[in-house]
């Protein structure tokens, strides 16, 4: 691992279409990031605290907490969060449109508000140098392996003696 490595990002691999959409497209073997998990409040406080900070997890989560709040509120007054670094938030709508301008009612008319955001560069250079990538399962995998397990703790482990694979071969 170089320098900028901090940890492995989990992949798997699935057999998909060549051709997006088309079911019928030549099957390819396409890489696929797995997520381990979602990172509320806390815990980014409680890693921020790791990284040497001298504010407490309560402090900094509670700055993380007011940070989402006046995020909301400055959106939904208009204006974009730009988070230095990391990317930029802003709102969209989708309207209907009116043959008028008097015609226009933005609490009818306007039928979507969206959050939009720009990845900020420096997170597409950071995210792609020098990755240390990990093979795991995905989650269609782990849940056939898990559904085995609870099935094997059902039966006492019966059916798997040898402690072989399908194939007889032991590992």
């Amino acid at each position: 691992m170089g320098n900028n490595v901090i940890g492995s990002m989990p992949y798997s691999l699935a057999l998909h279409p060549s051709i997006p959409g088309d079911k019928n497209s030549e099957k390819k073997i396409y890489g696929s990031i797995q997520q381990r998990e979602t990172i509320g409040l806390r815990t980014l406080a409680q890693h921020i605290r790791e990284h040497g900070s001298s504010f407490s997890v309560g402090t900094l989560q509670g700055v993380l907490s007011d940070m989402v709040e006046c995020t909301r509120e400055l959106l939904k007054q208009g204006y974009s969060v730009n988070f230095e670094g990391l990317m930029r938030l802003y709102v969209t709508a989708k309207s209907q449109a009116v043959d008028d301008v008097e015609d226009f009612n933005p609490n009818v008319h306007f039928t979507r508000i969206n959050l939009r955001g720009d990845v900020d560069d420096e997170v597409h250079t950071f995210l792609n140098s020098e990755n240390d990538f990990e093979y795991v399962m995905t989650r269609e995998e782990q849940a056939k392996a898990k559904k085995a397990a609870k099935e094997a703790l059902v039966t006492g482990g019966e059916g798997d003696d040898e402690g072989g694979d399908d194939n007889g071969q032991t590992e």
